[in-house]
Protein backbone atom coordinates (compact mmCIF):
# COMPACT_ATOMS: atom_id res chain seq x y z
CA UNK A 1 0.00 0.00 0.00
CA UNK A 2 1.47 3.93 -1.12
CA UNK A 3 2.16 6.11 1.62
CA UNK A 4 -0.77 8.75 1.72
CA UNK A 5 0.45 11.97 -0.05
CA UNK A 6 -0.27 15.31 0.90
CA UNK A 7 -1.58 17.75 -1.88
CA UNK A 8 1.34 21.08 -1.37
CA UNK A 9 0.09 22.94 -4.85
CA UNK A 10 -1.66 26.43 -4.01
CA UNK A 11 -5.31 26.30 -2.83
CA UNK A 12 -7.45 28.00 -5.45
CA UNK A 13 -9.22 29.85 -2.69
CA UNK A 14 -7.33 31.43 0.41
CA UNK A 15 -9.00 33.19 2.94
CA UNK A 16 -6.64 35.97 4.25
CA UNK A 17 -7.16 38.57 7.31
CA UNK A 18 -4.89 41.33 7.19
CA UNK A 19 -4.69 43.13 10.74
CA UNK A 20 -3.39 46.62 10.99
CA UNK A 21 -2.61 48.79 13.94
CA UNK A 22 -3.77 52.39 12.05
CA UNK A 23 -5.95 53.02 8.63
CA UNK A 24 -2.85 53.10 6.53
CA UNK A 25 -0.76 50.12 7.88
CA UNK A 26 -2.63 47.40 5.58
CA UNK A 27 -1.52 49.33 2.36
CA UNK A 28 1.81 50.98 3.00
CA UNK A 29 2.64 47.25 4.54
CA UNK A 30 0.84 44.76 2.02
CA UNK A 31 -1.36 46.71 -0.33
CA UNK A 32 0.39 44.95 -3.56
CA UNK A 33 0.23 41.69 -1.67
CA UNK A 34 -3.18 42.03 -1.01
CA UNK A 35 -3.96 42.99 -5.13
CA UNK A 36 -2.65 40.08 -5.90
CA UNK A 37 -4.80 38.02 -3.94
CA UNK A 38 -8.29 39.87 -4.83
CA UNK A 39 -7.21 40.11 -8.12
CA UNK A 40 -6.75 35.60 -8.20
CA UNK A 41 -10.46 35.79 -6.92
CA UNK A 42 -9.40 35.29 -2.82
CA UNK A 43 -10.99 36.74 -0.16
CA UNK A 44 -9.65 39.40 1.70
CA UNK A 45 -10.77 41.04 4.59
CA UNK A 46 -9.03 44.23 6.54
CA UNK A 47 -8.63 44.97 10.42
CA UNK A 48 -8.51 48.44 11.86
CA UNK A 49 -7.82 48.35 15.66
CA UNK A 50 -7.41 52.08 16.01
CA UNK A 51 -9.47 54.49 14.83
CA UNK A 52 -5.92 56.27 14.69
CA UNK A 53 -7.19 59.78 15.14
CA UNK A 54 -3.96 60.97 17.14
CA UNK A 55 -1.36 59.71 15.34
CA UNK A 56 -0.51 60.78 11.04
CA UNK A 57 -3.76 63.07 10.70
CA UNK A 58 -3.06 66.72 9.39
CA UNK A 59 -5.55 68.82 11.66
CA UNK A 60 -4.96 66.66 15.40
CA UNK A 61 -1.27 65.40 15.08
CA UNK A 62 -0.45 68.47 12.73
CA UNK A 63 -1.69 71.89 13.29
CA UNK A 64 -2.42 71.60 16.83
CA UNK A 65 1.41 70.58 17.63
CA UNK A 66 1.94 73.85 16.63
CA UNK A 67 -1.22 75.02 18.80
CA UNK A 68 -0.34 76.90 21.96
CA UNK A 69 -3.03 75.71 23.48
CA UNK A 70 -5.43 72.29 22.25
CA UNK A 71 -9.23 72.80 22.47
CA UNK A 72 -10.93 71.38 25.86
CA UNK A 73 -11.80 67.47 26.75
CA UNK A 74 -15.27 67.49 25.11
CA UNK A 75 -14.34 69.56 21.77
CA UNK A 76 -11.60 67.44 21.75
CA UNK A 77 -13.11 64.13 21.31
CA UNK A 78 -15.70 65.25 19.37
CA UNK A 79 -13.23 66.76 17.08
CA UNK A 80 -11.21 63.26 17.07
CA UNK A 81 -13.99 61.61 16.27
CA UNK A 82 -14.74 63.75 12.84
CA UNK A 83 -11.28 62.71 12.36
CA UNK A 84 -11.77 59.05 12.89
CA UNK A 85 -14.38 59.12 10.26
CA UNK A 86 -12.67 60.97 7.79
CA UNK A 87 -9.98 58.65 8.18
CA UNK A 88 -12.18 55.68 8.06
CA UNK A 89 -13.70 56.99 4.54
CA UNK A 90 -10.52 57.17 3.29
CA UNK A 91 -9.67 53.29 4.10
CA UNK A 92 -13.15 52.11 2.42
CA UNK A 93 -11.91 54.29 -0.39
CA UNK A 94 -8.55 52.72 -0.89
CA UNK A 95 -10.00 48.96 -0.20
CA UNK A 96 -11.86 49.81 -2.97
CA UNK A 97 -9.35 50.07 -5.10
CA UNK A 98 -7.35 47.12 -3.84
CA UNK A 99 -10.71 45.02 -4.47
CA UNK A 100 -11.24 44.55 -1.00
CA UNK A 101 -15.08 44.59 0.25
CA UNK A 102 -14.75 43.37 3.95
CA UNK A 103 -13.92 45.81 6.41
CA UNK A 104 -13.82 46.26 9.73
CA UNK A 105 -13.18 49.15 12.48
CA UNK A 106 -12.67 48.35 16.06
CA UNK A 107 -11.77 51.73 17.16
CA UNK A 108 -9.74 51.27 19.74
CA UNK A 109 -7.65 54.20 21.27
CA UNK A 110 -3.67 54.49 19.84
CA UNK A 111 -2.56 56.31 22.37
CA UNK A 112 -1.85 53.38 24.74
CA UNK A 113 -3.10 50.13 23.04
CA UNK A 114 -2.78 47.16 25.06
CA UNK A 115 -3.19 43.39 24.50
CA UNK A 116 -6.47 43.36 27.11
CA UNK A 117 -8.16 39.79 27.32
CA UNK A 118 -11.15 42.42 25.50
CA UNK A 119 -9.13 43.22 22.84
CA UNK A 120 -7.57 39.90 22.18
CA UNK A 121 -11.40 38.35 22.62
CA UNK A 122 -12.23 40.79 19.54
CA UNK A 123 -9.94 39.03 17.33
CA UNK A 124 -10.47 35.73 17.72
CA UNK A 125 -14.23 36.29 17.27
CA UNK A 126 -13.50 37.54 14.12
CA UNK A 127 -10.88 34.86 13.46
CA UNK A 128 -13.67 32.23 14.41
CA UNK A 129 -16.55 33.90 12.26
CA UNK A 130 -14.19 35.24 9.20
CA UNK A 131 -12.39 31.67 9.42
CA UNK A 132 -9.07 32.98 7.36
CA UNK A 133 -6.39 30.40 6.44
CA UNK A 134 -3.81 33.08 6.87
CA UNK A 135 -3.23 36.79 8.88
CA UNK A 136 -1.12 39.20 7.86
CA UNK A 137 -0.33 41.85 10.33
CA UNK A 138 2.81 43.33 12.19
CA UNK A 139 5.44 41.26 14.18
CA UNK A 140 5.23 41.85 17.93
CA UNK A 141 8.90 42.30 18.41
CA UNK A 142 8.94 45.50 16.06
CA UNK A 143 10.61 48.50 17.73
CA UNK A 144 11.62 45.59 20.58
CA UNK A 145 8.13 45.31 21.12
CA UNK A 146 7.89 48.00 23.80
CA UNK A 147 5.02 51.11 23.72
CA UNK A 148 4.29 50.74 20.04
CA UNK A 149 1.31 49.88 18.67
CA UNK A 150 2.53 48.19 16.26
CA UNK A 151 3.89 45.55 18.30
CA UNK A 152 1.27 45.66 20.21
CA UNK A 153 -1.05 44.53 17.12
CA UNK A 154 0.85 41.87 16.44
CA UNK A 155 0.88 40.38 20.01
CA UNK A 156 -3.39 41.07 20.09
CA UNK A 157 -3.24 38.88 16.97
CA UNK A 158 -1.18 36.47 18.16
CA UNK A 159 -3.06 35.63 21.16
CA UNK A 160 -6.46 36.12 19.27
CA UNK A 161 -5.30 33.37 16.98
CA UNK A 162 -4.30 30.93 19.72
CA UNK A 163 -7.84 31.72 21.46
CA UNK A 164 -10.09 31.34 17.99
CA UNK A 165 -8.48 27.43 17.77
CA UNK A 166 -10.63 27.03 21.16
CA UNK A 167 -13.94 27.44 22.35
CA UNK A 168 -15.00 30.68 24.01
CA UNK A 169 -18.23 31.08 26.44
CA UNK A 170 -20.36 33.62 24.46
CA UNK A 171 -19.01 32.98 20.73
CA UNK A 172 -21.48 29.75 19.25
CA UNK A 173 -18.83 29.77 16.41
CA UNK A 174 -16.45 26.59 16.44
CA UNK A 175 -13.05 27.21 17.00
CA UNK A 176 -10.42 27.82 13.77
CA UNK A 177 -7.04 27.55 13.67
CA UNK A 178 -4.71 29.96 11.60
CA UNK A 179 -2.78 27.97 8.88
CA UNK A 180 0.15 30.74 8.45
CA UNK A 181 1.05 34.33 9.66
CA UNK A 182 2.98 36.36 7.19
CA UNK A 183 4.16 39.65 9.48
CA UNK A 184 5.21 42.99 7.44
CA UNK A 185 9.13 42.99 7.29
CA UNK A 186 8.82 46.71 7.07
CA UNK A 187 9.87 48.29 10.12
CA UNK A 188 10.66 44.81 12.00
CA UNK A 189 13.78 43.19 10.70
CA UNK A 190 16.17 43.19 8.03
CA UNK A 191 16.88 42.90 4.69
CA UNK A 192 17.96 39.22 4.02
CA UNK A 193 19.46 38.29 0.57
CA UNK A 194 20.50 35.38 1.64
CA UNK A 195 20.92 32.56 5.33
CA UNK A 196 23.83 34.30 6.47
CA UNK A 197 22.30 37.96 6.90
CA UNK A 198 19.70 36.00 9.17
CA UNK A 199 22.69 35.84 11.94
CA UNK A 200 21.88 37.57 14.95
CA UNK A 201 18.35 38.73 14.60
CA UNK A 202 15.02 38.68 12.60
CA UNK A 203 14.98 38.58 8.86
CA UNK A 204 12.04 38.72 6.38
CA UNK A 205 12.08 35.53 4.18
CA UNK A 206 9.06 36.02 1.94
CA UNK A 207 8.81 38.29 -0.61
CA UNK A 208 5.78 39.43 -3.10
CA UNK A 209 6.68 40.46 -6.50
CA UNK A 210 4.45 43.74 -6.96
CA UNK A 211 5.84 45.55 -9.70
CA UNK A 212 2.80 44.84 -11.49
CA UNK A 213 0.54 46.21 -9.27
CA UNK A 214 2.27 49.36 -8.06
CA UNK A 215 -0.35 51.79 -9.70
CA UNK A 216 -3.04 49.98 -7.17
CA UNK A 217 -0.68 50.85 -4.17
CA UNK A 218 -0.45 53.99 -4.72
CA UNK A 219 -3.85 55.05 -5.69
CA UNK A 220 -4.81 53.35 -2.68
CA UNK A 221 -2.13 55.39 -0.62
CA UNK A 222 -3.36 58.49 -2.15
CA UNK A 223 -6.71 57.60 -0.90
CA UNK A 224 -5.20 58.53 2.98
CA UNK A 225 -4.71 62.29 2.17
CA UNK A 226 -5.41 62.99 6.16
CA UNK A 227 -2.87 60.92 6.34
CA UNK A 228 -0.19 62.28 4.88
CA UNK A 229 0.64 59.28 2.63
CA UNK A 230 -0.61 60.03 -0.69
CA UNK A 231 1.22 62.42 -3.21
CA UNK A 232 5.34 62.54 -2.94
CA UNK A 233 5.62 60.89 0.22
CA UNK A 234 3.53 57.37 -1.14
CA UNK A 235 6.22 57.44 -4.07
CA UNK A 236 8.96 58.20 -1.71
CA UNK A 237 7.84 55.43 0.34
CA UNK A 238 7.64 53.02 -2.83
CA UNK A 239 10.92 53.78 -4.13
CA UNK A 240 12.59 53.24 -0.66
CA UNK A 241 10.91 50.66 1.01
CA UNK A 242 9.28 48.33 -1.79
CA UNK A 243 12.76 49.15 -3.82
CA UNK A 244 15.12 47.84 -1.36
CA UNK A 245 12.76 44.68 -0.52
CA UNK A 246 12.84 43.92 -4.36
CA UNK A 247 16.60 44.83 -4.98
CA UNK A 248 16.92 41.69 -2.43
CA UNK A 249 13.98 39.80 -4.29
CA UNK A 250 15.86 40.95 -7.74
CA UNK A 251 12.36 42.54 -8.90
CA UNK A 252 12.13 46.14 -9.21
CA UNK A 253 9.20 45.93 -6.24
CA UNK A 254 8.28 43.68 -3.86
CA UNK A 255 6.93 43.59 -0.25
CA UNK A 256 8.64 41.55 2.34
CA UNK A 257 7.47 39.47 4.91
CA UNK A 258 8.98 37.55 8.05
CA UNK A 259 6.91 34.12 8.56
CA UNK A 260 5.28 32.57 11.36
CA UNK A 261 5.98 29.03 10.95
CA UNK A 262 7.77 26.99 8.69
CA UNK A 263 5.94 25.17 5.93
CA UNK A 264 5.94 21.79 4.68
CA UNK A 265 6.38 20.79 1.37
CA UNK A 266 6.53 17.70 -0.89
CA UNK A 267 8.71 19.28 -3.04
CA UNK A 268 11.63 21.73 -2.37
CA UNK A 269 10.01 25.28 -2.95
CA UNK A 270 11.97 26.97 -5.95
CA UNK A 271 9.34 29.09 -7.30
CA UNK A 272 9.47 29.85 -10.94
CA UNK A 273 10.90 33.21 -10.24
CA UNK A 274 13.77 32.82 -8.50
CA UNK A 275 14.82 29.88 -11.04
CA UNK A 276 14.62 32.17 -14.18
CA UNK A 277 16.54 34.80 -11.83
CA UNK A 278 19.56 32.59 -11.46
CA UNK A 279 19.90 31.57 -15.14
CA UNK A 280 19.68 34.94 -16.05
CA UNK A 281 23.16 37.71 -16.76
CA UNK A 282 23.93 40.46 -14.56
CA UNK A 283 23.53 42.78 -17.14
CA UNK A 284 20.11 41.50 -18.17
CA UNK A 285 18.85 41.33 -14.08
CA UNK A 286 20.44 44.75 -13.68
CA UNK A 287 18.11 46.36 -16.74
CA UNK A 288 15.04 44.69 -15.62
CA UNK A 289 15.14 45.97 -12.26
CA UNK A 290 16.05 49.34 -12.83
CA UNK A 291 12.42 50.00 -13.99
CA UNK A 292 10.76 53.05 -12.20
CA UNK A 293 7.25 53.59 -12.02
CA UNK A 294 5.78 56.52 -14.19
CA UNK A 295 3.71 58.37 -12.32
CA UNK A 296 1.57 61.02 -14.15
CA UNK A 297 0.03 61.89 -11.10
CA UNK A 298 0.69 65.59 -9.69
CA UNK A 299 3.13 65.42 -6.75
CA UNK A 300 1.77 67.89 -3.92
Amino acid sequence: MKPPRLKTRVPKKLRILVIGAHPADIFDQSGGTMAHHTKRGDWVGCVVLTHGARIHDEVISDHMFRSKQVPEAEKLRKLMGERSDVKANEVRKACAILGVKDLYFLGEDDAYLQATKENVRKIATLIRALKPNILLTHFPKEGGGVASPHSVTGEITMAGAFLAAAVDPGDRNPPHRITQVFFWGMGAAAVRAHVWGAEGGFTNDTFVDITDVVDKKLAALDCLKSQGYGGAYARKRIENSDGAFGSEAKVPYAEGFITWKSATHYYLPVTETDLKVSLEPDHDMMKRMSYMHKDKRPRA
